[in-house]
């Protein structure tokens, strides 16, 4: 019971800090929804360990620890698949803007020269 307490109130917290990004433009309002949603389930998953049991059993998995595991790993690695896409993105972005500032600088050096 304690811990259920513990984590309700750390998620919360990350709620709160959510809010204040959001308010802070830090991260859009879509991905405030989203991060919330997740955040709500997690707080329904915690105050009522059951339910996960009961959907488990409903889709054919054993047990409802279990479920929470095959989505929470296929959740994270949908979630490190999109870090993965948009580090590559930020690496092209990179490469096109050092290519622009060379040839910039190339073509400023030559014209300065003649």
């Amino acid at each position: 019971m304690l811990i259920q307490f513990i984590l309700i109130i750390a998620i919360l917290f990350i709620i709160i800090r959510s809010w204040y990004r959001k308010q802070k433009k830090e991260i859009s309002s879509g991905e405030f929804f989203v991060w919330l949603a997740i955040w709500v389930v997690a707080i329904i998953v915690i105050a009522w360990p059951d339910i996960t049991s009961l959907i488990a059993s409903a889709v054919g998995v054993k047990r409802g620890v279990d479920l929470v595991v095959y989505v929470s790993i296929i959740f994270i690695f949908y979630l490190l698949f999109r870090l993965l896409m948009r580090i590559e993105k930020i690496e092209k972005d990179i490469t096109h803007l050092t290519r622009a500032i060379a040839l910039k600088q190339t073509d400023k050096n030559n014209h300065d020269q003649q």
